[in-house]
């Protein structure tokens, strides 16, 4: 297997690292540097899963957030997300963010095993979409970073119940899902929502098709299923291996980017374009 000299440099520098002491780094390495486009694709679909709940989906709804504002909701998320990875837990910007993460998530009506869910789903989700469609795979001390560094968002957010190690991670988030996954209109109405805001950044003759690539995207029929989408199509599912197969074989051969894809405070499409602060992210006060 062909790999270009700097990815093989990139990836020996990080197995030099200690996941115990340099989670961190290793963690803000693989998704901000060594597979970006897929960390963020793959944290887009965890944010679907709520929607996948009936009383997670029914709590969405209520707010309005996701259902009238999905585009500014959908880049805020991703935003205060990369905030938190770029600065590590106890930056300040970072502490900023937690602080409106837990604000958001003062409710009575969440449950406890609901956001020990959640963060299963930020650690597993993302890793198993880089898994698929990544130039390489995720090594276990980048799965055991991605552990820690999310069981220290946990600790910040006072999750008292959070998974004691990746593979923990994983056997949760299959449990609760095989439990609590079901269709619900709320649920549908949200992911038709989620969709519709995505459909506008697609090509003009791919967008009739948004659905049926979310789905293939997805790749578990139990979850398509659970967010009212259609079943996935072999075609769309060949589709989508033949081109991330192709992908990978070219990126394997070409020089990583020598640049950081986040930057905070960067342009943000079309909701902030010229840049952002960080009291505008999150629902906004009127």
């Amino acid at each position: 297997m062909h790999r270009h000299e700097e990815r093989r440099r990139r990836t020996a520098a990080l197995a030099e690292l200690d996941p115990e002491q340099d989670w961190h780094e290793i963690y803000k390495r693989l998704t901000l540097s060594e597979l970006p486009a897929e960390a963020r694709f793959g944290f887009q679909l965890a944010f679907y899963r709520p929607l996948a709940v009936p009383r997670m989906a029914k709590l969405l709804q209520s707010t309005g957030h996701m259902q009238f504002d999905t585009t500014r909701r959908a880049y805020d998320t991703g935003l205060i997300m990369h905030e938190i990875i770029y600065g590590g837990v106890d930056s300040d910007r970072a502490r900023r963010m937690v602080k409106l993460l837990n604000r958001l998530h003062d409710r009575s009506d969440i449950h406890a095993e609901d956001m020990t869910y959640l963060l299963a789903a930020l650690m597993v989700v993302p890793t198993r979409f880089m898994d698929r469609y990544g130039w390489r795979t995720v090594t276990n001390a980048e799965r055991r970073a991605t552990w820690r560094f999310w069981d220290a968002v946990g600790d910040r957010m006072t999750i008292s119940d959070r998974p004691a190690s990746y593979d923990d991670a994983e056997v949760r988030l299959d449990r609760y899902e095989e439990t609590e996954f079901a269709a619900s209109e709320a649920g549908a109405l949200l992911t038709n929502a989620a969709i519709n805001a995505l459909r506008d950044r697609l090509p003009r003759p791919v967008r009739p098709f948004g659905p049926q690539l979310t789905s293939t995207l997805v790749g578990d029929p139990r979850v398509s299923r659970a967010l009212s989408l259609p079943a996935p199509n072999p075609f769309f599912t060949g589709l989508a291996a033949g081109v991330a197969g192709v992908r990978r074989q070219l990126q394997r051969r070409r020089a990583p980017s020598t640049k950081v894809w986040f930057t905070p405070g960067q342009p943000a499409g079309e909701i902030y374009p010229h840049g952002y602060e960080l009291d505008q992210l999150g629902p906004q006060e009127h």
